[in-house]
Formats: structure tokens, sequence, C-alpha cells
């Protein structure tokens, strides 16, 4: 029902009690069962105003009547009262000791712990129709904005963080009208105790003290990496200086090494010649001191190597009693000028094992040095060599060499000690002089490279006993060793035959060698004794030796390495790139040791390396090798294959194909590094090609013909050549003889040295 009385008031009953619009404030005014209806519920329709502007509706429990003229608003404006704190769900009460100290209604502030979850209930004091009363609250600091409560009378809030807040409620009586000024009260949520003003300031003050460790840290950083700086360039300027000592000694020795050769090379020549018992005495004399003079001049070298990490093992099969015996006879004339009782003693007639002899004897060299050095006029020094009886018939046997002496002896506390570089074991001033500390360092670590031992065993005013423990392997328990032996033992015959080719005069018709070497003296040996057998001509440095390569056409060219203007690396790589040389062979000598200076001779060209001082007949027979393999490849053309026959001619493509292909082999017969890829490159075919087009003209594959051409040059070699099987195991390109050996056995079914037996026969160098 809707009706207008005579104020303009628009009454309209609902379900939910009767309620007036004032048109001009645009507000409703409710009333309900609580104002005296008969029920909030009336009838659609049931309404009218009367006369006297009285408005009659009808509900459903009977009808009210209502007077507009005598309603009056209620214009009170209710105060507001806190009446109830709730923690958990349960009521708290004030006391010393609550969160409250007065009853909740006076209290002024609330005091909470870290995330308390609690409820604040309040109440209108407007009692005309109090359930009509109206609330709105707010938790300043929290929100902004008011929340509208209704008729509820409790607030509810959780985990507040830490801080200060205000609460405020405010109320409207049952006609609207609010309380604005409301009630307030102040809730303090105290924060845990990591977020405490002390536990910032701890914070702080950690933060702070971390900041003064860290810089403090730094500090200590930057010092210690200034001192290791400082220590750091102290090293490298030590290492610097050191390394410039060990170069200038390196020098030095590398250019003692020349003189040696020259003194020892003629003494050698004149020792082959027939002379009176007091001259070879002499002569023999002047050989050990220069081959000790040499082992001096090595034992710097091997510092260096050891100290740059470059020494290795070159072992090959030798009889170690014969060579040991040789090796003490270099100190006969020191015992007899010291009348020290030297004596070298042993039960094995002869043993052949494999071990590396250039290291074996700088390790005798030292021991044997150092027991003179330290034993008086007068006193004994033995050098024993033996084997353990009790490991022969087992797999790991062992070769002790023994040297003991009469010395001052060594103190038990410095036995360890005596192994290390530089180290000198204070004994009589005059006789520390003699010695730089390293000469058992070396032994030791050439020991230890053969997987031995060095032990002392040394008691002062007693004497010193040194022990060299070798594992080995005797000839008897190596297989196929023959082509080894071969290699190493040289045949007396062949010894006779080659000293009466030495010996032989020659006709005019003689080969021509180029003589390179910067040194006069040494020039002029090498050319006094060559031109007996070969028409020789000098030249004084590598560009001078390139110039008479090209315009002199010499056979061979023996060469220096280390020279002006052209060193002998750099003459080798000029005279084989060029085609109009590349056919000399070229052997080249050199001071420095090691197989890195071999290697690089080698790469650069070079067909044989030797090092300085050497055995002249040792050059002269590889000069002989060399003319003679060059020689036999110039008279003969041999194909190293035998190709199936097949109906009609070979087409000429084909036949340039493998011309091509065996030339290159030809040109690259001693390279063991000779590959399918460079042999395709060559050709300018493709491997794949390459491999079907041989196998097509063939029968072989390219690897199984390179094999073929170098097995048929080694046969032709072991056949017309007085060169052992080892030098042409290398001479055809095979990495080592005992792989030659294999290979050589599969395809012919008999190895190098019985075929040797089978086919060769004694030769002289053929001069045309």
């Amino acid at each position: 029902t809707i009706v207008e009385d005579f104020y303009g008031r628009i009454w309209v009953s609902t379900n939910s009690g009767v309620s007036w619009l004032d048109p001009n404030k645009g507000r409703f005014t409710n009333y309900s069962y609580f104002n005296g209806l008969q029920n909030n519920s009336f009838v659609q329709g049931a309404g009218f105003l009367s006369s006297q502007g009285i408005l009659f509706v009808g509900g459903v429990e009977g009808f009210n009547y209502i007077s507009p003229k005598a309603l009056k608003r209620n214009n009170h404006i209710p105060p507001v009262l806190f009446t109830d704190l709730k923690l958990g769900g349960k009521s708290v009460f004030a006391s010393d000791s609550s969160i409250i100290t007065e009853h909740i209604s006076i209290a002024k502030e609330i005091s909470l712990n870290y995330k308390q979850n609690f409820s604040l209930s309040y109440v209108a004091l407007n009692y005309t129709s109090p359930r009509q009363n109206q609330y709105a609250y707010r938790l300043t600091g929290f929100e902004k904005d008011w929340n509208n409560a209704g008729t509820k009378t409790t607030a509810y809030y959780t985990n507040l963080s830490p801080g200060s807040y205000i609460f405020e409620v405010r109320v409207s009586n049952n006609d609207g009208v609010w309380n604005n000024q409301g009630k307030s009260i102040r809730i303090i949520v105290r924060p845990p105790l990591w977020m405490t003003w002390y536990a910032y300031a701890l914070y702080i003050t950690l933060a702070g003290a971390g900041l003064l460790f860290i810089r403090y840290k730094g500090i200590r950083k930057l010092k210690r990496e200034f001192v290791s700086k400082q220590e750091q360039r102290e090293v490298e300027r030590s290492r610097d200086i050191d390394r410039l000592k060990i170069k200038f000694l390196t020098n030095l020795s590398h250019e003692f090494r020349t003189p040696i050769a020259l003194i020892m090379a003629p003494v050698s020549k004149l020792l082959g010649q027939p002379h009176d018992q007091a001259m070879s005495v002499q002569l023999k004399l002047m050989q050990r001191n220069a081959r000790r003079l040499l082992n001096l001049v090595n034992q710097l070298l091997d510092f260096r190597k050891i100290e740059e990490q470059e020494l290795k093992l070159c072992p090959t099969e030798t009889d170690i009693v014969s060579f040991i015996r040789d090796v003490s006879e270099s100190f006969q004339d020191i015992s007899e000028k010291k009348n020290i009782a030297f004596s070298f003693s042993t039960s094995l007639d002869r043993l052949i094992i494999h071990f590396d002899p250039d290291k074996v004897e700088r390790i005798l060299f030292n021991l044997l040095s150092n027991a003179f050095k330290f034993t008086s006029e007068g006193g004994q020094i033995a050098l024993r060599l033996y084997i353990d009886t009790n490991l022969i018939a087992a797999q790991n046997k062992l070769l002790f060499i023994e040297v003991a002496d009469t010395g001052t002896g060594i103190p038990e506390e410095h036995h360890t000690q005596i192994f290390e570089r530089f180290y000198q074991y204070g004994a009589e001033p005059g006789v520390m002089n003699q010695g730089n500390g390293i000469g058992l360092s070396i032994a030791k670590e050439f020991v230890q490279m053969h997987g031995g031992t060095l032990t002392v065993n040394s008691k002062p005013g007693i004497g010193s006993t040194f022990l060299v423990q070798l594992p080995y392997v005797s000839q008897k328990d190596t297989k196929d060793s023959e082509y080894i032996l071969n290699t190493t033992l040289p045949d007396k015959k062949a010894e006779n035959t080659e000293k009466t080719v030495l010996q032989q005069p020659r006709d005019n018709n003689l080969p021509t060698v180029l003589v390179v070497d910067d040194n006069d003296d040494f020039r002029f040996y090498l050319k006094d004794n060559l031109q007996t057998f070969y028409k020789v001509i000098e030249a004084k440095d590598g560009k001078e030796g390139w110039q008479k390569a090209l315009f002199e056409h010499p056979e061979l060219i023996v060469s220096d390495v280390m020279m002006p203007h052209i060193n002998g690396i750099a003459l080798s790589q000029k005279v084989k790139s060029d085609k109009r040389t590349a056919h000399i062979p070229i052997i080249l000598l050199t001071a420095s040791i090691g197989e890195e200076s071999e290697i690089e001779g080698l790469n650069a060209g070079a067909n044989d390396y030797l090092t300085k001082p050497f055995n002249f007949e040792i050059l002269h027979t590889k000069i002989k090798n060399l003319l003679f393999y060059n020689r036999n490849l110039k008279k003969t053309y041999v194909k190293q294959v035998q190709v199936s026959p097949i109906e009609g001619e070979v087409e000429s493509a084909n036949e340039a194909l493998i011309k091509s292909v065996v030339n290159y082999i030809e040109e690259n017969i001693n390279n063991a590094e000779l590959s399918v890829k460079e042999l395709s490159g060559h050709v300018c075919m493709s491997r794949g090609s390459l491999y079907n087009k041989l196998l097509e003209i063939t029968g072989q594959t390219p690897i199984e013909f390179i094999r073929s051409m170098k097995l048929q040059k080694a046969a032709f070699l072991l056949e017309k050549s007085d060169m052992n099987i080892a030098q042409i195991a290398y001479a055809v390109g095979f990495a080592t003889p005992n792989y030659f050996a294999k290979s050589f056995k599969e395809k012919y079914g008999i190895l190098p040295s019985v075929y040797i037996k089978q086919k060769r026969k004694p030769l002289a160098i053929e001069d045309n």
C-alpha cells in the first residue's frame, strides 16, 4: 500500500514494516513490530488515509492507525560505550597483568602481543527502539574507510602488524541521528622480540660490524695480495735470474760441445791408427778426460731439462756388463792420481737388457765422481754389478749396481737431503768446493725414469754405499728380438769391411758433399776427414750454404744447426721446399741434445741427425748409406705393387694416377706419418674416390698400397745395402723396428734378420 499524507510524505506498507519517505530530504523513516505495529507483514492494498489525516493500514494480525501529525522525530544523539574485549574468543578483564588496566568501557589503551586476534564490542545508549540503532567503525592505521556494521555491535581483527592503531566507532539512533564524535580507543600491537627496537639496534650493530669485518677482510686480502704479488714478483725475478743462469750455462755448454768434439774425434781417429804403447796410454788418457768433460757439460744440460721437464727415456738393448766396465775404465787415471784402490767386480759375463745407455752412464759418472770426491788418498772404492739370484725365475727381475767407498761418510739425518737439488753436506770445505749439489739429484731422477730406486747407506768415518736397483728383462725373455740385437750389436765382419772401405783410395769421380758450419776448426776437421772419400765444398753459414746448394748441386749436405743468418733448420726447409734441391739428402749436426731438437730438424726435412760430439765413422756411414740409397733410386724405377693383368690397355688417366701416387710415396718413403689424407690431397681426389680407384686398378686399398711399397723398398735395401734393420725401418717410414719386423713377416713370411742372412752379400759403395 502506498499513501500520501497531508504533509506530502509518502507512506509505504511492506513485509518489513511501515516506512515513510521525506521527498525533500530523500530519507526514509522505518517502523516495525518494535514500534508498536501489529506485525511486520501487511496486506497489499489494505490501507487508506482518512479525512482527519489518520492513516489506516491492515496487516495479517489486524490493522494499525497512525497519526502523522502526532509523530515526533527522535533527535537525541546517543553516546556509545565499549562493552567487551575478547582475545581468542575469551573476554578480557582489567588487571595489572592484563592487556587493559581499567574496565574496557573507560580504558584508554589496549596493549596486544604480536599476532593476537581480538574482538571489540560496543553499544549505543539509546533506549528508544534500540534495535534500530546503526553502527559504523574503523581502525585508523589499518584502514581508511568506515565499515558500516548495521546493527552488529562487535568488530573483529586478526594478524595485525606491530604498531599503534586507533579504533573508532560511531552510532545512530532509531531515527538515523548519528553521533559523529563516537568513541575511540588506542590499540598497541607490540612487536615480537626480533622486531623490537633493541633487536633492530642489534641488527644495525651486527650489520655495521659485518661491514667493518668485510672491510677489514678486504684490507687484509689486499695486503695479502700485495704481499703475494711482491713474493710472486720476487719468485719470478729469481726464476728469471735462474733462467738466465741456466740459459747462460746451457749456451756455454753448447759452446763447449764443439771443442770437445774436436778433441774427441781426432783422438778417436789417432787411437785407430798404429802407434807405440806410450802414445796409446796418453791418447786414452785424453779420451777419458774428454769424456769426463763431456759428462760435466751434459750434466748442466740435464739439469736444465729436468727443470723444464723435457727429459725422456731412450732405451736400447745393450750388454750392460761391458757397458759398465767401459765406464769404470774412465776413472782409472783418477784412482792412480789419488792413490785410491778402485775395482770393478761382477759375476756376470754378459747381460743384454733394455736401458738408456746415456742416462745409466750419467748415473755411474755421478756416483763414482761423488765417491772419488769424498775418498781420501789411500782409500778404496768398489763398483759391483750383480743380480738377485732369488728372482731369476721371477717375472720382475732386479739388477743391482753398487758403489761403495771408504770416504768421509754422511750422518743418517742427511741421507734423504743429499738427493735434493743444490744440497751440499757440510764436510770439508775444500772438498765441497768441488761440487755443485746437483749430481745425486740428477742420478736419482735418471734411476726413477728406469723404474728403479737409488738408496744410500752411510756412516761418518766409515764410508758410503750407494745402491741402484733397476728392473730388467733379459734378452732371452724378449720374443722376436733378433732385429733389435742386429741394430745394436755390430757385426765384426762388417766392422772390418767398413774399415777396409774407409782406407781405400777413391777415384776422381767422387760424390760432392757440402759442409756448412760457422766454426772454422770444425769445418776444417770435417773436410780433412771427408776429402779422402768425397769432393768436399765448404760454406761458413746457412746463407752461403743455400747459394752453393743451388749452384754446386752437391749430392749431400752436412750442416750445423746453430749458425748466423740462416740456421740449419731454416736451410733444411729451403732445400727441401725448392724443386731444384729437394732431392739432396741433409744431415744436421748440433750441440743441442734432446728429442725435441731432433724432431724439429727431421720435421724441417733433414734425413738424419747427429749430436756433437760424435764418432766420425758413424757420420761417414750415414753419408755413405744416404748416397747409396739415392743412387739406387736414380738407377732403378721399381714398381712396388703387382697389378693383376686385365684385358685391354690401362687408360692413360689411370697410368698417370698410379705414377703420381708412386712418385709421391717414394718422395715421402721415410715419413712415418704419411697418410691416405695427404696422398688423396696430392692427387686432388677425395679419400673415397682414391680408395675406389686404387682398389679397381691394383686390387689394394691406399693403406695396403703404401705399406706394400714401403716393404718392397725395405726388401730391396735389406738385400742391396749394408744398413741395419732399424735404419731400414726408419728409412722406409716405419715408426718402430718392432712394427716393421711384424709387417715384414706378414708379407714375406720371415723376419728381416733371416731375409738378410739369405739375401745379403758384403757390399762396397758404387762410385758411378
